[in-house]
């Protein structure tokens, strides 16, 4: 085993430690914006969908640090977002903000 080994052994817990969970984060969760319900589906392996009555949409996410989730639409847009304790605050232009909660 030569010294780069080791040393990439040594640090690998740390970079472990150091990335962002995103097995606290995956599930189903519900918002209403009016009468529209809106659910919000994170998969572990990094993909969701956001869909309503009408609208099924495909995305990817991300979970930034601590406080913060990204969904990347299929366009390359990007959907910021703010993690407040269980649930998930998502601003979109011209709409109230969505505060998805889990669902049982």
């Amino acid at each position: 085993m030569t010294r780069r080994d080791l040393l990439l052994l040594m640090l690998l817990p740390a970079f472990t430690a150091c990335a962002p969970d995103r097995d606290t984060l995956p599930g189903d969760y519900s918002a209403r914006n009016g009468e529209i319900e809106i659910r919000l589906r994170l998969g572990k392996d990094g993909k969701g969908v956001w869909s309503t009555d009408t609208d099924e949409i495909p995305f990817k996410w991300s979970r930034r640090d601590e406080g913060h989730i990204w969904l990347h639409t299929v366009a390359g847009g990007v959907i910021p977002g703010i993690i407040e304790g269980e649930d998930i605050r998502l601003t979109l232009p011209g709409v109230p903000p969505l505060v998805f909660t889990p669902l049982p």
